[in-house]
């Protein structure tokens, strides 16, 4: 995600310089060797800096040495910004990543004024979705309590009294950086859609056969993966239908026995994990995208499904709410495991059994990705960066979009940018 946003960040005349963390697992491709696209004009080339973490806390519990490592990254990621600031002062710093409100940021001590966003880390998991948390619901409860008393939180207060604006990625997060003291904060989608995938026509929506339902994601209980089997078993008393399963994680043993019962009796096609391109042909080749995470700030499935055109079922709720629209997507209210359960099976029966329906939702995906093009989201966040150095010099800004230098910093793999802008991240590369 950190590459979509640095090149198509220089091709609107945003100079990006991009502090990164190249030890990241999850970036496939090293930003600093990728070849840039061509329109990016002669001297706007993104800058990308690898900073290493410390990684000091391995053993620790996976989640404390992350957080641990995260902190020591910014931390020299700061040092290294600092270094680059002094040298030639950027106009604008943008904390990209880690997209979340809880670990704060460090690189707001800067003159110059801090972007933060989109960020997540406002969402919390209902009481009604229990059942779908059979191990972990201890933890969501602490979580729970960690998002509603974010107040007390001091790196979550540091990071909204440096920001001088706040993008939130959906309401509930809105709310949270509410009661942190945020004044004006906008919504702007987790993630983007690469215009040149967004295809001409919807996904066909054959007017016999099976109902062909896809499901993609890490399987984590979160993501509600039980959930949606057992909805599609309910719902295949009534249709002929078959689910394909795109995706693997630390929690499919809960479910692996619906998996293998279900692919028994021909309801389900368990694919594990997938390389793009199967995924790439499992989205041009099924009829409707489930989305079942009852707990999740965004929804890269729900993008992608956008640029094929393919309708979607969804909870209605955090991000799957805010990315999606009544017009492409059947969204079930957000109640308890056995009312959703039962509001899925009877939505999966509804576009079986219309056809056409699915025909108009696959055309108003495709016009809700065109919509939300990395083009689009880079000229939108380039006028934020306008409107953060107004604030910050009063009303008056200093730079023109031809001589900009910008900071941010994106998660996943740290990453930092330059209006110029620099931006941090902890964890992504090419996305």
């Amino acid at each position: 995600m950190s590459w979509q946003w640095a090149v198509h960040l220089a091709m609107v005349g945003v100079k990006v310089t991009a502090l990164i963390n190249r030890q990241d697992p999850t970036a496939p491709i090293d930003p600093r060797t990728a070849p840039l696209p061509a329109e990016i004009r002669p001297g706007l080339e993104p800058e990308f800096i690898d900073v290493a973490p410390p990684r000091s806390w391995r053993r620790l519990p996976v989640v404390l040495y992350t957080a641990l490592d995260y902190q020591g990254w910014q931390r020299r990621a700061r040092q290294q910004a600092e270094e680059l600031h002094r040298a030639a002062p950027f106009d604008v710093i943008h904390q990209l990543s880690w997209a979340s409100i809880h670990h704060g940021t460090q690189l707001g001590a800067s003159d110059a004024p801090l972007v933060l966003g989109p960020i997540g880390g406002g969402t919390t998991s209902a009481a009604g979705y229990r059942d779908c948390f059979p191990t972990t619901w201890r933890f969501e409860q602490l979580r729970n309590a960690v998002v509603r008393t974010i107040g007390l939180n001091p790196r979550a207060r540091r990071l909204v009294r440096r920001s001088n604006l706040i993008l939130a990625s959906n309401s509930e997060t809105v709310s949270a950086l509410r009661r942190l003291g945020a004044g004006d904060v906008h919504i702007m989608l987790d993630d983007g859609v690469d215009p040149v995938e967004v295809r001409s026509l919807p996904v066909e929506q054959p007017r016999s056969g099976p109902l062909r339902v896809l499901w993609v994601g890490r399987i984590l209980e979160r993501k509600g993966l039980g959930m949606a089997l057992r909805a599609v078993r309910m719902a295949s008393t009534s249709i002929d239908i078959q689910l394909t399963v795109m995706g693997d994680g630390e929690h499919r043993h809960l479910v692996a026995t619906e998996l293998t019962e279900m692919s028994q009796a021909g309801l389900v096609v368990d694919r594990g994990w997938s390389d793009r391109p199967a995924l790439e042909q499992a989205f041009a080749s099924h009829d409707v995208l489930l989305f079942s995470s009852v707990r999740d700030n965004g929804g890269a499935p729900l993008h992608a499904a956008t640029a094929y055109g393919m309708p979607a079922i969804v909870i209605d709720h955090q991000g799957p709410g805010a990315i999606t629209s009544p017009e492409w997507a059947i969204r079930v209210p957000a109640a308890t495991t056995e009312r959703s359960e039962r509001a899925i099976a009877e939505a999966l029966i509804d576009l079986a059994r219309d056809p056409d329906r699915r025909a108009e939702m696959g055309f108003a995906a495709l016009a809700a990705g065109r919509r939300n093009t990395w083009p689009q989201r880079a000229q939108a966040m380039a006028g934020f960066y306008e409107e953060a150095i107004r604030t910050a010099t009063g009303g008056t800004s200093a730079t023109s979009a031809a001589d900009r230098r910008a900071w941010r910093s994106s998660s996943g793999s740290p990453q930092t940018t330059s209006s110029r802008s620099t931006t941090a991240g902890a964890g992504t590369a090419p996305a």
